[in-house]
């Protein structure tokens, strides 16, 4: 079961990485979202983490402002990230 949970977090960050890159325009900063769905906390929180991080490199920016909000949903950790990426 826990191969088919991290094989569906990894699914997760490339899909997301691959709907939402799109690389920031200079000068500008863009909001993004970023999820992560796991049985606990702490890893649901890495895949979205996981997910931030891998957006906002195929962005080529960087994260300035990040807002968490997690809650558990028929026995799973659902985590959202809301953060803003600006350019490097």
């Amino acid at each position: 079961m826990n191969k088919i949970t991290l094989a569906a977090g990894v699914f997760a960050v490339l899909a997301a990485a691959f709907s939402l890159a799109a690389p920031v325009q200079a000068g500008t900063c863009q909001t993004v979202k970023a999820k992560g769905v796991a049985k606990d906390l702490k890893t649901a929180t890495l895949y979205a983490q996981a997910d931030l991080k891998q957006t906002a490199k195929s962005m080529k920016g960087k994260v300035t402002a990040a807002t968490t909000n997690c809650e558990k949903v028929f026995g799973d950790f659902h985590c959202k990230i809301d953060a803003t990426v600006c350019p490097k």
